[in-house]
């Protein structure tokens, strides 16, 4: 795997849905490390929305692995705060 640029992102500051798989038509680099993703390979495509569109930016399996490792880091610092603070 390629080395994934900056800080892993989470679901709930990338995210405007939810990750759905895909199967790649063509050869396509990954988003976060930039390894390309084969034609046929399973992936991810994560909805994002930039200036009113919305974007499907494609994710490797390891890079989807990672995002979603965060995504319940985070969603646990809120779970707490919110259990033990509210």
């Amino acid at each position: 795997m390629a080395r994934p640029k900056g800080k892993t992102p989470s679901l709930l500051a990338i995210s405007t849905g939810t990750p759905e798989h895909h199967t790649c038509g063509k050869a396509t680099p990954c988003t976060r490390c930039e390894e390309i993703v084969v034609k046929g390979q399973r992936c991810f495509k994560v909805p994002k929305i930039k200036s009113g569109f919305t974007r499907h930016p494609i994710f490797c399996v390891a890079c989807t692995i990672a995002i979603l490792e965060q995504t319940k880091i985070e969603l646990l610092v809120v779970e707490k705060d919110v259990r033990f603070n509210g």
